[in-house]
């Protein structure tokens, strides 16, 4: 066999797993209602954009790390409530499902998954696990952004199970180092009427029809609408 026979093997090898990757995130159904994700985005108007631009398409990094996390959540439930779909009216504090959610009420909803949900001496706590990458990033503390999303899980999950979750549980996977020796922190949730308040005022800027006031951070660089925001692109940050 020739090298460069050898070479287009090796090559549709790789086409093909990328095929797999691709198809595996970008074919997988997500309803178009308020994720959220879409409220723990320390810029609001980035997922404003995502509501009231066109869609645009991940790039093949942004892939890779999607494939990558739904891989880690496939084959790694830590209980029997694993994979966990929620979905409420936040203003009606009624449950809802993601099919169910019309254009007419897209901001009065939001839909979510927790990852795990455990019961400790009669307290529930709710997991989630995040990866990062370890040699460019100290963890000392939980992101923020994760705590305001477990922190919506429990509003969600009172919503639709009239339950109160007392404490959050991030497990931070390490991908340098293939998972080993991963970090995690428990922390106490807000009172449920703090949380709605805080979802409800994010749900009425996605609502506006003018763009919402940018928050600007080093992110605003691999933001996917940064050509239409146009943020100053001099800025500097970890990426993990």
């Amino acid at each position: 066999m020739s090298l460069q026979e050898k070479d287009d093997i090796a090559n549709e090898v790789i086409d093909k797993f990328k095929e797999v990757q691709e198809k595996k995130v970008l074919g997988d159904y997500r309803s178009p209602t308020v994720h959220v994700s879409h409220l723990t985005q320390p810029c609001i108007r980035r997922s404003w954009y995502d509501f009231h631009e066109p869609p645009t398409q991940p790039d093949y990094s942004s892939i890779c790390n999607f494939f990558a996390g739904t891989i880690l959540h496939e084959n790694a439930p830590l209980s029997k409530r694993n994979e966990v779909p929620l979905g409420a009216n936040i203003r009606t504090m009624k449950p809802i499902k993601s099919k169910e959610v019309t254009d007419l009420i897209k901001y009065d909803c939001v839909t979510g998954t927790v990852d795990d949900i455990i019961e400790r001496e009669g307290d529930i706590v709710i997991i989630d696990k995040k990866t990062y990458n370890g040699a460019k990033k100290t963890l000392k503390e939980p992101d923020p952004d994760y705590v305001n999303q477990i922190n919506i899980y429990k509003l969600l999950l009172h919503i639709n199970e009239g339950v109160e979750a007392k404490y959050g549980c991030i497990i931070y996977l390490d991908k340098v180092k293939s998972f080993k020796d991963p970090t995690a922190f428990v922390f106490d949730l807000k009172p449920l009427q703090t949380i709605k308040e805080e979802v409800i005022r994010k749900l009425d800027y996605l609502k506006m029809t003018i763009e919402p006031d940018r928050t600007v951070t080093w992110r605003c660089n691999w933001c996917p609408h940064k050509a239409v925001c146009n943020p100053p692109m001099d800025l500097k940050g970890n990426w993990s």
